[in-house]
């Protein structure tokens, strides 16, 4: 999926940190909510960058972006 805006990967691009997503999983919680808010608001799909990668986390770099 390609970003609605000519150029880019993503639309939205959420960052946080790892730990924070383990237990109760709430930033998977709070992006899942995005998603459905953003399908019901926008005719486009919107696309949204968000690594689960628990195990691994990549390196972030610009080249991601576009």
């Amino acid at each position: 999926m390609s970003s609605i805006i000519e150029g880019f990967n993503y639309d939205i691009f959420i960052s946080y940190r790892q730990k924070d997503n383990k237990g109760d999983r709430w930033v998977s919680e709070f992006v899942e909510a995005v998603k459905t808010e953003l399908e019901s608001t926008f005719k486009e799909d919107i696309s949204i960058y968000f690594d689960i990668n628990l195990e691994k986390p990549v390196p972030f770099t610009t080249s991601r972006l576009c």
